[in-house]
């Protein structure tokens, strides 16, 4: 990674500071083609005079849907695109290309905001040039803290940017906290000592009341359908492992500064509840929602703000009774795993998010069952004793390994 340049102030705003420039990476796929929805939303509002600010899209980079972006960068006029994989020559955008083409985007472009929903390690590369840059971070992307927490956090408090989390149960503690700890609370400042503890609701993913002892051989056909979000691939079969909930549970003990025994999950079917924060007096505060990622995004986007308009409103009658089950037996295994991880520190995050990615990857590939993805993510685990991650070089080493790893154990029976 190139040298830090020291910045001693955030990135240069424009003449107009109502205009908000942004770069959203990973921009075709779920989380950001509802980024851009949700920006359209809000500039429609700034143009009826209902909000202050207005959003500038001034980079977009994708892994290989070159024609996705191109039609979205023809769409907002932007000039400045990147895509990791290919080369292509597109008249009247400068288009770089390659591995690291998002984090030399992020590097070379003046904004206000980073939009991190690259799936993957593999957006981990620009959440940091960000960050580098004192840029704030909307962060879809677990895998940026579950793997290394402990390069991202520190950095982000050095440099005085700040990580506004876009998966839908973040933004739901985010915004309970910000009663505890003052409206422009944000992460990576730590949780209130008031809080006694967090919890995390999860769908229960496709599978949902069934024994996993029944779904060895589900098939990736069945895994994909989720009964509440339009998600991508990736995180609709980990909704369905829970693992999912488990990176959750990694990445909240990160943004809020919070140990294992301050967090919990709970199966809420109706994915209304995205979050539940005990206070040390009893009293819990609950943020609501529509299951509809556009809502924590515009939160994000418009932060200290709030946008005056919802793109999809919360109907309470509709929504009907609320539910909550504890997540029991074999369904713990992945809950169980995320806490040991939290519990262990150092690269174990990296591994876990590793050995998952392959065994995911390999199960909609059709190369594995569904009942081995938590079979080799444990082995791996097992395997691959803890140590220090300090620096980026230690987690992309251990993250390399778990991934040589998972690898093997996907080829044997």
């Amino acid at each position: 990674m190139p040298p830090i340049s020291p910045q001693p102030t955030r990135a240069a705003s424009p003449a107009d500071a109502r205009v908000r420039r942004v770069v959203v990476l990973g921009c075709a796929g779920s989380i950001g083609t509802q980024t851009l929805d949700a920006i359209r939303h809000i500039n429609g509002l700034h143009d009826r005079g209902r909000f202050p600010h207005r959003f500038e899209v001034v980079g977009l980079a994708t892994g290989r849907n070159v024609e996705a972006m191109i039609g979205q960068a023809r769409s907002l006029g932007v000039t400045r695109c990147a895509i990791a994989e290919g080369s292509y020559k597109v008249e009247g955008i400068d288009l770089d290309s390659g591995p690291g083409s998002a984090e030399r985007l992020v590097r070379e472009t003046e904004c206000d905001l980073v939009v991190g929903a690259i799936v993957g390690v593999a957006g981990l590369p620009g959440v940091l040039a960000g960050l580098e840059r004192g840029v704030d971070i909307a962060l879809a992307n677990k895998e940026t803290l579950v793997a290394a927490g402990s390069v991202v956090i520190p950095l982000a408090r050095r440099t005085g940017a700040r990580i506004l989390p876009i998966d839908s149960e973040h933004a739901g503690v985010w915004q309970c906290l910000m009663h505890a700890a003052g409206p422009d609370y944000a992460p990576p400042h730590e949780a209130p000592q008031s809080v006694h503890r967090v919890t995390l609701t999860a769908s229960g993913g496709a599978f949902r009341g069934r024994d996993p002892a029944d779904l060895t051989d589900a098939t990736p056909d069945e895994a994909l359908v989720h009964p509440n979000w339009d998600m991508g691939a990736k995180v609709t079969v980990d909704s369905a492992t829970l693992v999912n909930k488990a990176l959750e549970l990694i990445e909240a003990h990160w943004l809020f500064g919070l140990e294992a025994d301050r967090l919990d999950a709970v199966i809420h079917p109706g994915s209304v509840v995205h979050a539940l924060v005990s206070m040390k007096d009893g009293s819990v505060i609950a943020q609501m929602g529509t299951p509809d990622m556009r809502t924590p995004i515009m939160r994000s986007l418009t932060f200290p703000g709030v946008s005056p308009e919802p793109l999809a409103p919360l109907d309470l009658i509709g929504a009907g009774p609320l539910e909550f089950r504890p997540i029991e037996g074999s369904w713990r295994r992945a809950i169980d795993l995320g806490f040991r991880a939290i519990r262990a520190g150092g690269d174990a995050g990296a591994v876990f998010n590793a050995a998952n990615e392959v065994a995911v990857r390999a199960f909609l590939d059709r190369r594995i069952p569904f009942g081995r993805i938590l079979d080799i993510v444990e082995s791996v685990c097992d395997a691959l004793s803890p140590a220090p991650a300090e620096e980026l070089g230690s987690i992309l080493e251990a993250d390399a390994r778990a991934r040589a790893h998972a690898d093997s154990l996907v080829g044997s029976p």
